[in-house]
């Protein structure tokens, strides 16, 4: 069978050929793995026609990666102009503050200039053991943005990852933002299940982005029809109808919003709140719940710092937190809502409990994967 030529060889683990346009993240451990998996990566970018850049970090040295190309590739001379190794400092804070903005534009003009040079396009590899807290933020928006802005572009990129370095929490991040994930199977594998789910995720965020469009733009327009019939004076009789459909056209609608929250690029509008504030305003709310099944709340709030939240999203994880767990409990039950810094003083903690019976373990290995979930308590 003819090699499709929109396929680039990747020589990567677990990865045959990448499309134009993808974008991965590996996790390692140390620098004979990262080496291992960089090495043959772009190796295969080089033997086919594709321009190299490899932004590399501490604790690899320009040095080292050079020695590591011309011992690992046979005959690296006849590629030495083809590839460039920059330090990261050099490409990210090229004039001294990271801009994502200028990053993404600064990619898109690197692409177009290898193209004009002959080249079939351009794989990159970065490297991001110089990532700290400080630029967290915004280095995950700049993932985001490659994800989207260059996904039709004649790019490869790869961003490789020292596993032991991020939470999980991070590593929900590094996922999220990117088309897959892989492993070096020297990794630490208690996170591999969770690098899987994660992936898992991220299809159906995909998927659930794709289909979801397809289905409103109908619904719209049965709705405006439904709405004219309505308004004709012969047919106020069926009006009684014509409003429930309207109804279950709406709820059809949020249950589509439902999945379309699934998708990975969903908009977030980010302000500096205070936790106890958000949860202060929602106790009214959850305490008119629980007295109406007779059960009781208890808010126990201790100062905390401000953080960068989406206020409506939080809003609706504690909502549904909450009400899971009073829809867990017998009559008499406590739901017990607590926040605090953590013992380093750089985290807030949120904590959320109630005397429900607790999740079996065969239903905690499933949570994320959407199948059914169990009522019978927390």
């Amino acid at each position: 069978m003819k090699r499709d030529e929109s396929l680039r060889k990747s020589d990567l683990p677990y990865i045959a050929d990448l499309p134009w346009g993808a974008h991965l993240c590996g996790f390692y451990e140390t620098k004979e793995e990262l080496i291992d998996v960089v090495i043959p990566y772009l190796q295969a970018g080089l033997e086919n026609n594709e321009y190299c850049v490899w932004i590399i970090a501490e604790p690899l040295s320009f040095a080292e990666a050079t020695a590591a190309l011309k011992d690992r590739i046979k005959d690296f001379a006849v590629y030495e102009t083809q590839i460039e190794i920059v330090h990261y400092s050099d490409w990210y804070f090229e004039q001294g503050d990271f801009q994502t903005g200028r990053l993404i534009e600064k990619l898109a003009k690197k692409i177009n200039k290898v193209l004009e040079e002959g080249y079939d396009g351009l794989r990159a590899c970065g490297n991001t053991a110089w990532l700290i807290k400080r630029y967290w933020q915004d280095f995950m928006e700049y993932e985001a943005r490659v994800e989207k802005e260059l996904a039709a572009s004649r790019i490869i990129a790869l961003c490789p990852y020292q596993l032991s370095r991020y939470s999980t929490y991070e590593i929900l991040d590094i996922v999220h933002t990117h088309q897959f994930a892989f492993m070096i199977s020297s990794c630490d594998w208690k996170y591999s299940d969770y690098v899987v789910k994660l992936n898992r995720m991220n299809l159906l965020g995909k998927m659930a982005s794709s289909f979801v469009h397809e289905i409103r733009n109908p619904l719209t327009a049965v709705k405006g029809f439904v709405q004219l019939l309505q308004n004709k004076k012969d047919l106020q009789n069926y009006h009684n109808c014509l409003s429930l459909m309207l109804e279950e056209l709406d709820r059809a609608n949020d249950i589509i919003n439902e999945y379309l929250s699934l998708a990975r690029d969903k908009k977030t509008k980010t302000e500096r709140h205070n936790l106890n504030d958000l949860l202060a305003c929602m106790l009214p709310l959850l305490q008119a719940e629980a007295v109406h099944e007779s059960k009781n709340i208890i808010l126990n709030t201790h100062p905390i710092e401000d953080i960068i939240i989406d206020p409506k999203e939080l809003r609706q994880v504690i909502l549904n937190l909450s009400r899971n767990s009073l829809d867990a409990m017998a009559a008499g039950g406590t739901l017990s809502i607590c926040t605090r810094m953590n013992e380093q003083g750089d985290r807030v903690i949120l904590e959320i409990r109630d005397t429900g019976h607790g999740i079996p373990q065969e239903i905690i290995n499933k949570l994320g994967t959407g199948s059914k979930q169990s009522q019978k308590g927390f």
